[in-house]
């Protein structure tokens, strides 16, 4: 029983790690990059000397290619680009291999390469299912942890509606050079488009005044504004593949950058790459990510002393009810960098909060404890609360609060 990990990047890395502090034996190994493989193979081995390792040089947007990797494969967790995941599912269904992945677009955005969409892989669910198959799409952090976490609530506590669910993020970071702990280009691109909410049975457009609120993370962050995101995957993933009605869900995130707040961040970006020019040629959120270093090396930035700070903050509140009762709750996930990098000598404090879901829930498709087939978002997992359990176990830092009212 193997698994194949396929994007040694950043995120990778953390779930690599990740699943060899456990009880894996054979993992297999796959970037368009032999460096990267083989750097993260070294790190495995220090973890744990007894894991056999295979690397693999492939283009992840080519399904032949990943044909070779899934031989023998229980299960492959994509840590790649969007622009895999179908590829990589068409793969999985020649091999019969279960599926899993860290992000889809929830719908299209103008310009974006076919192929990246949730409904893309929605088109595979049938396959799946007769394969006996399950893929689980969008299982990094949010989405993915936030999604188990809704409902990890609403199973423990039998809620027949759910009114509102906020996911706010918020960081810290003083650095000597320009970066953010993940993709430069979808922190771009998330927080530059027009801001969406998911309301009474629609994502829709707000305006920009309305996606703007000051929020109180816990010290050393404390108050900062953050920003409703566009289409973050939370808008589909929840509503969709819960059982329950889904009135609310909006999901905001803000930061500092030494005293740059995330608006400044993207003005001394655009800044810096107009003292180069002021014609861009291209996507221009592409263009602006060069500006900022690779997260990829931001444990190593880190050490060398280039990035001082980092600290992350998810909080996530959400309001349902039961019986005529009201339920108020409360999560509070944070970690700091000083802290983290103990744990996973490659990561953030944001790639090893993404490392939990995708491990947890390969080693449990492994085990059987998931029954769920087909194309599926982590919402719908029956074991939700479970992996919430074993989250806490392996050290990802969960503070919940209960409140009922009448």
């Amino acid at each position: 029983m193997q698994i194949a990990l396929i994007g040694c990047g950043a995120s990778g890395s953390a779930i690599a790690i990740q699943l060899a502090k456990g009880k894996l034996r054979t993992i297999k190994l796959a970037d368009i990059d032999l460096n990267r493989t083989n750097k993260l193979l070294n790190t495995l081995h220090s973890i744990n000397s007894n894991l056999t390792v295979d690397e693999f040089r492939i283009d992840a947007t080519k399904s032949r290619e990943v044909d070779e990797v899934l031989s023998d494969v229980s299960v492959v967790i994509n840590a790649a680009s969007p622009i895999c995941n179908i590829p990589i599912m068409k793969a999985c269904l020649n091999s019969d291999t279960h599926y899993i992945d860290l992000a889809s677009d929830p719908f299209r955005y103008s310009g974006i390469i076919e192929g990246t969409t949730l409904d893309e892989q929605l088109e595979l669910n049938d396959q799946f299912i007769d394969k006996n198959l399950v893929a689980v799409t969008n299982a990094g952090f949010s989405p993915g942890f936030t999604d188990i976490l809704c409902r990890h609530v609403v199973d423990d506590n039998n809620l027949d509606v759910l009114d509102e669910v906020k996911i706010y993020l918020g960081e810290i970071i003083e650095s000597e050079k320009l970066v953010v702990s993940w993709s430069p280009y979808m922190l771009l691109l998330e927080t530059i488009s027009p801001p969406t909410v998911f309301r009474n049975g629609k994502i829709i457009e707000i305006g920009y005044e309305e996606s703007l609120r000051h929020i109180e993370f816990p010290q050393p962050i404390g108050k900062i504004e953050v920003k409703t995101f566009n289409g973050h995957p939370e808008l589909r993933t929840i509503p969709e593949f819960m059982d329950i009605p889904i009135r609310y869900v909006e999901i905001a995130g803000g930061g500092t950058f030494n005293t740059l707040e995330l608006n400044d961040l993207i003005v001394e970006a655009l800044s810096r790459k107009v003292k180069e020019s002021v014609i861009f040629n291209g996507d221009v959120l592409e263009i602006l990510s060069t500006v900022f270093e690779n997260p990829d090396k931001f444990a190593e930035n880190y050490r060398k002393g280039i990035i001082r700070k980092e600290n992350s903050c998810c909080l996530i509140e959400i309001k349902g009810r039961k019986k005529g009762k009201i339920l108020n709750y409360k999560a509070v996930i944070q970690h700091d960098i000083k802290e983290t990098i103990k744990k996973i000598p490659t990561a953030s404090v944001s790639t090893f909060m993404v490392s939990f879901t995708p491990a947890i829930i390969a080693r449990e498709i492994i085990s059987g404890k998931i029954k769920e087939r087909g194309v599926i978002a982590p919402a719908a997992l029956s074991i939700a609360s479970e992996i919430i359990k074993e989250c806490k176990k392996q050290g990802l830092n969960i503070k919940e609060s209960v409140k009922w009212q009448r």
